[in-house]
C-alpha cells in the first residue's frame, strides 16, 4: 500500500490495478482502494481526479477518422467561439453563395466538456505512444504479449509467494506484480516483473528461466536470486544467492557473442554478487553484495580458526567459503602467516582482522577483493 502514497494523478491513471478498479471493479479492487482512501485521506483529490479522467477517456476506444476529426474540431469551435465557420446555404440569386451564420454566445459548460475531451484524448494516445516507445518496460512487455498472461499483484502489506506450474516460486514484496503464462510450453520459461521479487527456480537445462524487469533480462537454469525493478526507479538490481545467472539488457536479447553464446554485454553473476542496471544509459555493472553470506563451510580450518597458517591458504579458504575472488601478490605476501580465531565474523570483518595482522589493506573492485601490502619478515 505504501507504494501508492507518492503517486500523482498520472501515476494512478497508468496503474493497472487502479484502472481495473475504475473500469471493471470487483470485490478485491473495491476493498483495497476503499481501504487505501480511508488510510490516506490526503490522496482523495488526486484519486478522484484520476478516476474522473479514466472514466472520461474510457469512452474513447479508437483513433477518430479524418472525417470524424473534422467534425470534432467543428463542434469544439462551435462550442468555444460561437463561430462554426462559413456555412454553405442556398440563395435565390446564387445557389453556391456563402453566408455567415448567426453568432451565438458560448456555452461554458460545453466548452469545459470539449476541453476535457481534448485533454483526455491527448493523454490517452500519449500514454499509448509512451508504452509503445518503451518495449522493455513491464507495461510495454505485457501489452505486447501475443499469448494470454496471468497477472498476480501483491496488494497486501506482507510478502506473497506465488508458485509456477513447473515448481519454481517467486516471493513478491508489497506493491509488486508479476505476469506469466499458465503453462511454460515454449523453449523458455518467461516471467515479467514490476517491483521486487525473490525467485527460486527449478533446474531445467533444456528450458532456461527468463525474468524481464524494466529493460533488463535475468537468465537462469536453476538458482535463487532477487530482482528489484521499482517502476519509479531508474535502475534494476539483481542479487544472486545460489547458482549462477546471466544478466543483460533486453536490447541484446537477439545479439549473441560467438565466443560465449551469451547476449552482447551479458554479465555472469555468482553467489554474493549483484548487478546494477542503469535504465537511462543501459549501463550494467557488477559488485559484491554489502554483506556476503557463507555458502560453504570450510573442509579444513573449521570455524575459521587459524594457527600460523600461510595467508595464501587463509585467502583460499575464504574464497571457497564465500564464493568470492581475492586478488593479491603471492610473492610479496608469501612470508605472511595468520594466527587468529575468525569464527562467525562477517567476511569483511574477517578481512579487517587479517589485514591488520599482516599490515595490509584491501579494496573491492568490480566483484573482486584486492589485497595490497608490503609483505612480512620471514620468521626464523
Amino acid at each position: 500500500m505504501n507504494a501508492y502514497t507518492d503517486y500523482t494523478t498520472e501515476d494512478f491513471a497508468e496503474d493497472d490495478f487502479f484502472r481495473r478498479w475504475v473500469l471493471a471493479p470487483d470485490a478485491e479492487t473495491d476493498s483495497f482502494w476503499q481501504g487505501f482512501l480511508a488510510e490516506h485521506p490526503e490522496k482523495n483529490t488526486v484519486i478522484l481526479t484520476a478516476r474522473s479522467l479514466l472514466q472520461a477517456v474510457s469512452q474513447v476506444q479508437t483513433m477518430p477518422t479524418e472525417a470524424q476529426g473534422h467534425r470534432m474540431w467543428a463542434a469544439i469551435e462551435h462550442r468555444t467561439t460561437g463561430l462554426p465557420g462559413l456555412e454553405q446555404q442556398p440563395d435565390a440569386d446564387d445557389e453556391n453563395r456563402w453566408v455567415w451564420p448567426k453568432i451565438r454566445r458560448p456555452n461554458w459548460f460545453q466548452l469545459a466538456a470539449a476541453v476535457l475531451l481534448l485533454v483526455g484524448i491527448g493523454w490517452w494516445y500519449m500514454l499509448r505512444s509512451k508504452l509503445a516507445e518503451q518495449p522493455g518496460t513491464y507495461s510495454g512487455l505485457v501489452a505486447g504479449s501475443t499469448i494470454d498472461l496471468i497477472e498476480k499483484i501483491n496488494n497486501t502489506p506482507q510478502p506473497l509467494t506465488i508458485r509456477f506450474e513447473e515448481g519454481s516460486t517467486v516471493v513478491l514484496q508489497p506493491g509488486s506484480r508479476v505476469s506469466y503464462t499458465a503453462t511454460f510450453t515454449g523453449e523458455k520459461r518467461e516471467v515479467y516483473l514490476s517491483g521486487e521479487g525473490f525467485f527460486e527456480v527449478s533446474k531445467n537445462p533444456e528450458k532456461p528461466f527468463m525474468v524481464y524487469a524494466n529493460g533488463l533480462v535475468t537468465k537462469v537454469i536453476g538458482t535463487s536470486f532477487m530482482v528489484r525493478a521499482l517502476e519509479k526507479a531508474r535502475s534494476v538490481t539483481v542479487i544472486v544467492r545460489t547458482g549462477k545467472v546471466a544478466v543483460f539488457p533486453i536490447k541484446s536479447l537477439d545479439r549473441n557473442q560467438p565466443e560465449t553464446g551469451q547476449p552482447a554485454g551479458a554479465l555472469l553473476l555468482t553467489p554474493n554478487q549483484q548487478a546494477f542496471f542503469d535504465t537511462d544509459s543501459d549501463r550494467l555493472t557488477r559488485k559484491l553484495v554489502e554483506a556476503p553470506v557463507l555458502i560453504k563451510m570450510p573442509e579444513h580450518n573449521q570455524n575459521f580458526i587459524f594457527e600460523n597458517t600461510p595467508v595464501g591458504e587463509v585467502f583460499k579458504t575464504l574464497e571457497t567459503s564465500y564464493g568470492v575472488s581475492i586478488v593479491y601478490d603471492a610473492k610479496t605476501l608469501k612470508s605472511c602467516n595468520l594466527t587468529a580465531p575468525l569464527g562467525d565474523e562477517p567476511l569483511f570483518r574477517k578481512l579487517d582482522i587479517i589485514c591488520q595482522t599482516i599490515d595490509a589493506t584491501y579494496d573491492v573492485w568490480d566483484a573482486k577483493i584486492v589485497v595490497t601490502g608490503k609483505g612480512c619478515q620471514p620468521t626464523e
